[in-house]
């Protein structure tokens, strides 16, 4: 019981907080494509076959571990009984508290038993997923044969092995961003221009909390084969963007919100990379509150929205006050599982500098519930189409009705087939293929209204 628990609480507590970073396969396995810096890809859903976890490794596990898992176990099943983790804080707060640094130092929570257990329950189309191919390549010494990456990448990176993977980590860049509260950033990026653009705006993808345009590995390509330009920034407590001038901006003044300072950074990009040509945004989970916070703070910038299984109408925390309290236990909880090896595919930042602290800091603020909210979603002026993966095992599925109630321009709302949190991972043609009419919609229209 212990394991399974561990393996679906990690799974759904994993997408609460990082926007989905989890999904199948592709069913044939492609190579990346040289031309054009396009990848290839043609993921599809999966079946779920399960492997049994050896016996003996129940007695491996300590008492820590078992804490941990109830107290993850008990975040899904409240989850899945749609009382949400706000009844969980108390278990928290026992079982996982502490200064989050003074915890990592001390080493506590290192588990391979725990790690193992979880690796051989997780289903075989998940694997990539959570935890790459697991088999780095070998040269014929023995020696792993790792990526040759930038410096700045760090070294989680250089062991990727999955094609779309290598060519999203390949395509990233590293340049400083001005932005006027805070000063240069250190921002991570991908840029694709297709080799026959459409009459269509440029697109802007927005991941999800602390996870990485990795999440957006699958649909870009074929958003680039279709004729789209496609930019993508790591906001803050997401991939290899500097963590370190956000966390002194909030410390040094309380008057400032990681808000307010993400949104800043999202006009810097739109500024650097597109210099006024208005965008379609896409905004997936928490990314989605990102996107309407930037429309509405800027219509000048967005001709449209999408957003998918967006958190804005709901979020997958307790209400602000009850999520400020329990930051260091959550934060505790985060660092255990990158110690395991279990958080979402691949965590390659989690050894990034400020990225504990950045996680904390963000909880502690009470996060995007005190800025977006069904009053803001009622100011949202661009068009906005609302994609959901019909099996959303984070944001309850009513969510998407709410949308199209609040949202003044509301164009439709889209339930994705096979898919639950993140479709972008689990279902990208079907997410792909929405993305790239509702793109071609918009430049028609456009197009008529200047005749």
């Amino acid at each position: 019981f212990i394991p399974i628990m561990l393996l679906l609480a990690c799974t759904a507590f994993a997408s609460a907080y990082t926007g989905g970073c989890r999904g199948t396969l592709p069913h044939n396995g492609n190579a990346m494509s040289s031309s054009a810096n396009i990848w290839s890809c043609n993921a599809k859903p999966l079946g779920l076959p399960r492997t049994k976890a050896p016996v003996a490794l129940f007695e491996t596990i300590g008492p820590q571990e078992i804490g941990v898992g109830v107290v993850v176990a008990t975040l899904f099943a409240g989850i899945a009984a749609g009382i949400g983790p706000t009844t969980v804080v108390p278990l928290l707060l026992i079982l996982l508290s502490g200064d989050p640094d003074e915890r990592e130092a001390s080493g506590k929570g290192n588990s391979q038993a725990v790690k193992t257990i979880i690796e051989n329950y997780t289903p075989s189309a998940w694997k990539k997923a959570y935890f790459g191919d697991n088999e780095v390549p070998r040269g014929e010494d023995g020696a792993p044969k790792l990526l040759d990456l930038p410096a700045w990448q760090g070294e989680e990176a250089r062991s990727l092995v999955e094609p779309e993977a290598v060519a999203n980590v390949q395509s990233m860049q590293l340049e400083p961003i001005g932005v006027p509260s805070v000063g240069d950033v250190d921002t991570c990026f991908i840029s694709v221009r297709p080799e026959k653009p459409l009459e269509a705006p440029p697109v802007i993808l927005i991941h999800g909390f602390d996870s990485s345009v990795l999440e957006f590995r699958y649909i870009v390509p074929q958003l680039v084969s279709a004729g789209l330009r496609v930019e993508a920034m790591e906001w803050w407590s997401g991939g290899f963007t500097a963590r370190r001038p956000f966390l002194d901006k909030l410390t040094q003044d309380s008057t400032c919100t990681p808000w307010g300072l993400i949104c800043e950074h999202q006009l810097a990009f739109w500024r650097r990379q597109l210099d006024g040509q208005k965008a379609i945004v896409v905004g997936a989970s928490l990314g989605g509150a990102v996107a309407m916070d930037f429309a509405v703070s800027h219509p000048e910038c967005v001709e449209a929205l999408v957003l998918m299984d967006a958190g804005g109408e709901s979020y997958a925390q307790p209400d602000p006050f009850l999520t400020a309290v329990a930051a260091d236990p959550v934060v505790n909880l985060f660092q255990w599982r990158a110690n395991n090896g279990l958080l979402p595919y691949p965590h390659v930042w989690s050894k990034e500098e400020g990225w504990r602290q950045t996680l904390r800091a963000y909880l502690k603020s009470g996060g995007y519930q005190r800025r977006v909210n069904p009053e803001l979603i009622k100011q949202v002026p661009q068009e906005t189409l609302v994609l959901w993966g019909e099996d959303d095992d984070v944001l309850p599925i009513e969510d998407a009705a709410k949308y199209e109630r609040d949202l003044p321009n509301c164009v439709g709302v889209q339930f994705i087939p096979e898919a639950q949190h993140a479709p972008a991972l689990e279902n990208p043609d079907f997410v792909a293929k929405q993305i790239i009419d509702f793109a071609l919609k918009i430049g028609t229209d456009r197009q008529l209204q200047s005749i």
